[in-house]
């Protein structure tokens, strides 16, 4: 059935009741006053470096602060990818289990690295004498606030997740009550453990504010990506490596656990291809995991597409960024995600246009930045990307728009500035501040002017609705 027959239902996205608190954003032009220079521990409780959301994530903030001027320790894991990182100092926790492979999610020996953690901190900190712990993450806060009572220096929370949305899916508890019980002690306890709190979208600021952690929560900080240094591809010599022509295009770049829903985007390409059946899923597997491979499969074999649906492996980060160039729509499809996902930073960057459902947009607006799907279902998620490969006027505008958006907000020098105020008002209280604040200042940064979307010529939507087909 074309999509010119199909009964179309277009729903009006209808306004958000108004929150119960006002979301705060580091929008707001900082100060040209720069801040001392500051000795700063970050704890990533995960492979590190890697080439995947959280880790990546910790990755642009940790070379930012310092390209800024500050100094930078890592306290992680033994395992990471060979990436490179720059400026920054690297302690990792000692090898007693063999393990090599990056695995996303809990396993058997992740109590134990995140118990070396704490005494790995410990360490580094009595070393350099660093200022503070900034936690990445849930294990990561654990491991600092464990660490406290020895080193005496504030915690600065990263809120990247909830631990609700994702541990049950991950398969490793026999019991599904189990890991959500688990689930939520941890959302109800660990986010107070952070002398302060700070999250990176607006999803999560609200997860924050629900448990009454207002008074300790910083704005929300944006992710950080580096423009300059962000590998671009010749699309169509990549389609030829691939072996692909000039078929539409739809791709997924990440992680490919349960709880990234890629089972709604297979359900959604099937809705996709009979309406466009030369078209075709790319899914580039960041952390290559053959279970979760075979049930992709698997999946799309059940709903008779499996010769659309190609997964491939990129054997670098670089690489996997040059290929986001050979798609024509790329998709988040996890709903109700509780952060701004790095892959569609990635996304933006490209200057492709993105799809995702409505229930995990955070600070993005319809048809300028993104396109979404009103439903979390795989039907809605196929309308709108079917939408959006039919209309060429529409892939340009969000394309365009997506970019601006990700260049004015989510630039790593500009993040990096807003983390140091964080940084400043978490040590102000504290006795050593007096001292701090004496040392020499960071060089300045000047930083280029916001440029808004509308400023290149291209109109602003005259109607903007989320469209679904029955």
């Amino acid at each position: 059935m074309s999509i010119a027959t199909a009964h179309r239902r277009r729903e009006k996205l209808e306004p958000a009741a108004p929150p119960r608190l006002a979301v705060r954003r580091f929008d707001a032009p900082h100060e040209t006053q720069t801040e001392p220079k500051l000795n700063v521990c970050m704890l990533a409780a995960c492979p590190f470096p890697a080439n995947h959301g959280t880790p990546g994530s910790i990755r642009e903030l940790a070379e930012a602060m310092a390209d800024r001027g500050h100094e930078v320790h890592v306290v992680t894991y033994h395992i990471g990818e060979e990436l490179p990182l720059r400026g920054v100092k690297l302690h990792r926790i000692a090898d007693w289990t063999g393990e090599r492979g990056v695995t996303v999610g809990p396993t058997k020996f992740r109590p134990l690295y995140d118990f070396q953690m704490i005494f790995k901190t410990i360490a580094v900190m009595r070393k350099y004498g660093c200022d503070l712990m900034h936690a990445h993450g849930y294990e990561a806060v654990l491991a600092a606030r464990c660490a406290k009572p020895f080193v005496r220096r504030p915690i600065l929370y990263s809120a990247h997740n909830r631990m609700g949305d994702e541990l049950a899916s991950y398969g490793f508890f026999k019991s599904e009550r189990v890991a959500n019980g688990l689930a939520w002690i941890l959302d109800h306890t660990v986010p107070r453990m952070g002398d302060r709190c700070i999250p990176h979208s607006v999803n999560l600021q609200e997860f924050l504010l629900a448990r009454g952690l207002g008074d300790r929560s910083e704005p929300v900080l944006n992710f950080g990506i580096d423009f300059e240094n962000h590998p671009r591809g010749n699309r169509d010599r990549l389609r030829r490596e691939c072996g692909l022509g000039d078929e539409p295009i739809v791709l997924y770049s990440g992680v490919i656990d349960q709880f990234q829903r890629l089972d709604l985007l297979i359900g959604a390409m099937a809705h996709v291809l009979k309406r466009l059946p030369r078209a075709k899923l790319l899914i580039l597997a960041n952390v290559p995991n053959a279970r979760h491979e075979a049930a992709i499969r698997a999946e799309a074999e059940r709903l008779g597409i499996g010769g659309s649906v190609l997964l491939r492996a990129p054997s670098d980060m670089e690489k996997g960024l040059r290929l986001l160039s050979i798609c024509d729509v790329a998709v988040v499809p996890r709903p109700c995600a509780p952060g701004f996902p790095i892959k569609l930073l990635n996304y933006m960057a490209a200057q492709r246009p993105c799809v995702m459902y409505a229930s995990s947009v955070s600070g993005l607006s319809h048809g300028e930045h993104v396109w979404l799907a009103a439903e979390d279902t795989p039907e809605s998620l196929g309308a709108a990307i079917t939408r959006v490969l039919r209309d060429p006027s529409l892939r340009t505008r969000i394309a365009v728009g997506g970019h601006y958006f990700v260049r004015n907000r989510h630039d790593r020098r500009t993040v990096a500035a807003h983390l140091a105020q964080a940084y400043c008002r978490l040590l102000e209280p504290t006795r050593r501040w007096a001292h701090i604040s004496q040392r020499a200042r960071v060089p300045q940064v000047v930083e280029s002017p916001a440029t808004n979307l509308w400023d290149v010529g291209t109109a602003p939507p005259s109607e903007v609705e989320l469209n679904a087909i029955a």
